[in-house]
């Protein structure tokens, strides 16, 4: 049995507090877990799960836009327009079907419909039979409750599950909130019992635990459509044929129309500006009708929201967020932790990416898995 457990939001470098307990404990350590750009739920878990980045995948973020309606497209609650057969295909689950193995999957992003899994459990639906829905200690408290019984009943060759709460805490008050910090404790707490109870089995078991990303404090405030609303622009805005789309964070996506000449004249005027780190233009054809035409990738602390007036502000009580691109603030990289039979005692390497996690478990069942990613060797027992 292997076992993936995803704390989302929790950077590597509040992780390294923790990290002595761990590899006393004769876990293996992967100091900084390279995550996506951008550095966002969905695109990371998407990566994680597939191996591939969203080249591949086509999960750039978790807001997108058609790219001829200008459409603004939230996917929260796992939209069908990207949750479907095409993603679903490139998931490790459906290697692991492929070879007669079985899968369990709990309150991961963009599974539902995903006919590869054999046991399912969205948070939408765990979020149904809470009496508070916000609650994120409930939701968590389900998940672990979930994960427990599915290690419990043996029926399953793969367990996937997320954990929500310190990602939402920091949203609300802060990466290094008390708040935020006290809810790590019971994150510790929810690993510790799951590793428990996998010894307790005495059935072999492989444990992985990582961040899918981190958390920035937020300062400033940037309003790309009430620039362009503002410019010679502004028909272009107004008649859907440019925007820029995003739910919050530290980047935003970039949709247009127009020919590229337009194109590169609206992000060299952008690239002026003092909270912006950089406009990446992405280049080639893609076969997917959400690809944008570019990512404004903003300075740290600075939170980015797709407007259009007179729609007012949502985020201004926003204490921390991610979405930047992790070469340029490294607090968005994750970390991952693993114990078990196929694993070295306590070895600890500096730097993986977010995309060996699918092949490396796949090596670990022995099996093939279509993807761009690498093994994490240094991590894994050799057998002759």
């Amino acid at each position: 049995m292997n076992v993936l457990i995803s704390l989302d939001g929790l950077s590597y470098t509040l992780f390294e507090r923790y990290s002595k307990a761990f590899i006393e404990n004769n876990f293996s350590i992967c100091h900084k877990l390279v995550t996506t750009f951008p550095s966002v739920t969905f695109n990371a878990h998407a990566t994680a799960i597939t191996g591939s980045n969203h080249d591949k995948h086509f999960v750039i973020d978790n807001m997108l836009s058609h790219f001829r309606t200008i459409e603004r497209i939230s996917l929260y609650g796992d939209h069908e327009l990207i949750c479907n057969e095409e993603l679903h295909k490139k998931t490790l689950f459906r290697s692991l079907a492929a070879h007669g193995l079985t899968s369990c999957c709990i309150h991961w992003p963009l599974t539902s419909g995903n006919p590869y899994i054999h046991h399912l459990v969205t948070e939408s639906s765990s979020k149904k039979q809470l009496l508070n829905a916000e609650a994120i200690d409930q939701i968590d408290d389900l998940a672990l409750h979930k994960t427990i019984k599915a290690i419990e009943s043996g029926a399953y060759d793969f367990i996937a599950s997320r954990f929500v709460g310190y990602d939402a805490l920091s949203h609300k008050h802060g990466k290094d909130s008390l708040e935020a910090t006290l809810y790590v404790e019971r994150l510790l707490e929810y690993i510790g019992r799951i590793d428990a109870l996998l010894k307790k089995n005495q059935r072999s078991y492989n444990l992985f635990i990582f961040s899918d990303h981190g958390q920035s404090d937020v300062e400033t405030f940037f309003y790309p459509n009430e620039i362009l609303e503002q410019s010679r622009w502004r028909e272009n805005l107004l008649n859907d044929q440019i925007r820029f789309v995003g739910d919050g964070s530290g980047s935003l996506l970039f949709y247009s129309t127009l020919d590229n000449r337009q194109n590169r004249e609206i992000m060299d005027y952008f690239g002026q500006f003092p909270e912006v780190n950089h406009f990446y233009e992405l280049e080639g054809a893609s076969s997917s009708e959400y690809q944008p035409i570019g990512i404004l990738d903003l300075n740290a602390t600075v939170c980015g929201e797709d407007i259009v007036p007179p729609e007012q502000p949502k985020y201004r009580t926003m204490k921390s967020l991610h979405g930047y691109h992790p070469s340029n603030v490294d607090e968005m990289n994750g970390f991952m932790v693993c114990t078990g039979y196929q694993i070295n005692r306590s070895t600890t390497i500096e730097e993986a990416r977010l995309e060996n996690i699918a092949p490396t478990l796949a090596k670990l069942f022995q099996i093939s898995h279509p993807c761009d990613g690498g093994i994490i060797h240094d991590m894994i027992r050799e057998y002759d």
